[in-house]
């Protein structure tokens, strides 16, 4: 499906190129500042701040007269966000994660005590971590600009559309060793919330899980492409300001986009929405006329 439509907008883009003499062609590249938008009050959802990511692709524009221009992309875009400090996490997935990093053939027991484990904790956990969501999209633009020359070389203009994007990847990055707390208050481990014949189990039959709950374990990069929906959609614009030499044009645009779908496909692991600001230098070539 990414494919077929990936190929639909190619042909569209070749179309313009096709329908009229007064197409642009170009490029454009630069800063996007992405942030994760909080949707509900799902403690999963909350506490996110923006990062830094890049962002850039190629475009066709068609003039359709002196004012108006339509505009058809194709780019990357990064999304995601961060969030620092006591935060809450998934339990399903802590477990899913230590149960990948366990060597099962050497440890039976723990494996067997994972698997009766999210009976007996919270479905959130609190750590106190530095954790990076970072997703990556092929961002496809449809954008009307109007623009207003400004002397002989500069141009003002504005534009807006849709666009739909797919997922390429996701991250969900932590960095620190942080114990496993059952409330924000860090006032009970995991272990401690445990029964506690369970805890006596533990102890003895995998030590190394009885050090994880209590004591806390170094999170790492947990790939959580699979966790969420391939396909985005909703509204982007900009403004910009283009200087213009014969068929050449530079610009500097300043823009943003927003997606109306959030992202997680399960709403235990949150509802969250994406969208960024953007900064991007471009540069363009008018075909024929």
């Amino acid at each position: 499906m990414r494919k077929m439509l990936v190929l639909a907008s190619c042909l569209l883009l070749l179309s313009l190129c096709a329908y009229s003499q007064a197409v642009n062609i170009g490029l454009r590249g630069g800063l996007s500042i992405p942030n994760v938008v909080a949707g509900g009050d799902n403690p999963l959802s909350q506490g996110y701040s923006s990062r830094l990511a890049g962002a850039g692709g190629i475009f066709a524009e068609l003039d359709l007269n002196k004012t108006f221009s339509l505009r058809l992309g194709a780019e990357y875009s990064g999304q995601g966000g961060k969030r620092n400090g006591i935060q809450a996490m998934s339990t399903n997935q802590l477990i899913s994660s230590i149960t990948a990093g366990m060597d099962i053939a050497n440890s039976p027991a723990a494996s067997a005590i994972l698997e009766q484990m999210p009976g007996m904790l919270p479905g959130i956990f609190y750590a106190d971590v530095q954790n990076t969501a970072k997703f990556d999209y092929l961002m496809v633009p449809l954008t009307l600009q109007a623009g207003k020359d400004v002397g002989k070389s500069w141009r003002l203009y504005a534009g807006a559309g849709p666009f739909i994007s797919f997922l390429l990847s996701a991250k969900q990055i932590s960095e620190g060793h942080t114990k496993l707390y059952t409330g924000s208050d860090k006032s009970k481990t995991l272990l401690e919330y445990i029964p506690e014949e369970f805890q006596q189990l533990i102890a003895g039959q995998a030590p190394e899980l009885a050090y994880i709950f209590g004591q806390g374990t170094e999170f790492g990069t947990e790939d959580i492409t699979n966790d969420l929906k391939k396909v985005n959609a909703g509204v982007q614009g900009n403004v910009g300001l283009a200087y213009q030499i014969h068929r050449h044009k530079i610009f500097l645009e300043v823009g943003g986009n927003y997606g109306f779908i959030t992202v997680q496909k399960d709403k235990s692991n949150g509802s969250n929405s994406i969208g960024s600001g953007s900064v991007m230098l471009g540069y363009a070539i008018r075909l024929g006329e």
